[in-house]
């Protein structure tokens, strides 16, 4: 019984991305202080700015494009991926990243207003 794993039925939205698909092939993802090393690269080589982590996580944050690329690709490596940047560009695509529609929804849902007047349809 200790070989058994639990069998999971459905993603948990706040559980860390671990793994990317491109063009079929899974490849794991680090988000370590390499990652952080190689988006910031990415940033300033690719994107010609030369910009602090926390800027790119607060890009991440508002859901920037560019900064969702250049932290998946960065993760990517520290994974222990061989991969340059054109290759990954070609490739990536918002459904490589497992869960990625569950997160998106569960993104929309946190960002619906509240209903304080206890209406069915606000």
């Amino acid at each position: 019984m200790e070989n058994m794993q639990k069998q999971q039925r459905a993603r948990d939205v706040s559980a860390p991305i671990q793994f990317i698909t491109l063009d079929g092939t899974r490849y794991k993802l680090a988000f370590t202080n390499r990652a952080a090393r190689v988006a910031e690269d990415v940033y300033e080589q690719v994107y010609g700015r030369d910009v602090g982590y926390t800027e790119i996580l607060k890009a991440l944050a508002n859901f920037k494009y560019k900064a969702v690329m250049a932290v998946f690709y960065g993760a990517l490596i520290a994974g222990g991926a061989e991969m340059d940047w054109e290759t990954f560009d070609n490739l990536f695509k918002l459904d490589s990243i497992e869960g990625i529609r569950e997160i998106i929804v569960q993104g929309v849902v946190d960002a619906l207003p509240k209903d304080s007047g206890g209406n069915e349809n606000p």
